[in-house]
C-alpha cells in the first residue's frame, strides 16, 4: 500500500491510496490472485470557538480489480466514508470523532463508529475508547520525536470468539 496526501491550502487537503493486492490459497488450484485498488479522499479543516473541526471523505476501492488463477475477475463494491472530528485543548488535548460508511449499493446497511481520545502533549501519551459497528474499542499510545507506538483492543464478535489486539509503529516526518 502506498499513500500520498497534499495540502492544497490551510483548509483543504487531498490524497490517494494505491494498493497492490495478492492472495494465495495454499493447495487450491487457481487459488492465487493479484490485483490493485485506488482510494481517493479529501479533508477539510477549520477553527471555530477555539476548537479544531475536521471533516473528511473518501471512497474506498473506487477503482479495483483482482484476477484469480482461474481467470475469474473479482471487483469489490466501493465504500463511501464520511467522518468528522472536533478537538480542543482540554487536559492538553481531546478529540471526539464520528464516522459513517456505506457500501455503494442499497442492499448494505450503513456502519457507524465513534471515538474519544484524551492526550497529553507534554508526555506524548494518549488514551482512547470507542464504538465500532456495535463493538467496544479501547487503546493507548505514546510518541517520542518522530515515532509513535499505538495499541488497540477491538471486540470482533462477528468474525471470531477471540478479541483482536493490534500494535502499530508509525514514523512521522
Amino acid at each position: 500500500m502506498l499513500s500520498y496526501g497534499k495540502e492544497v491550502n490551510d483548509k483543504l487537503a487531498l490524497g490517494v491510496t494505491a494498493k497492490y493486492l495478492t492472495s494465495d490459497m495454499l493447495g487450491q488450484a487457481g487459488g492465487q490472485s493479484t490485483g490493485y485498488s485506488f482510494t481517493p479522499g479529501a479533508l477539510l479543516k477549520w477553527t471555530a470557538d477555539r476548537r479544531q473541526w475536521t471533516v473528511g471523505a473518501k471512497i474506498e476501492d473506487l477503482v479495483n480489480s483482482q484476477t484469480w488463477g482461474t481467470g475469474a475477475v473479482e471487483k469489490i463494491i466501493p465504500k463511501a466514508r464520511v467522518g468528522m472530528a472536533v478537538s480542543n485543548s482540554l487536559f492538553g488535548g481531546s478529540l471526539f470523532s464520528l464516522d459513517m460508511s456505506q457500501r455503494i449499493r442499497s442492499t448494505y446497511s450503513p456502519e457507524l463508529s465513534a471515538g474519544y481520545e484524551l492526550s497529553d502533549n507534554k508526555s506524548g501519551l494518549a488514551f482512547r475508547f470507542g464504538y465500532n459497528e456495535g463493538n467496544f474499542t479501547a487503546g493507548a499510545g505514546f510518541s517520542i520525536l518522530h515515532a509513535k507506538v499505538d495499541y488497540a483492543y477491538v471486540q470482533q464478535k462477528e468474525l471470531t470468539l477471540q478479541n483482536v489486539h493490534r500494535v502499530s509503529l508509525t514514523g512521522v516526518w
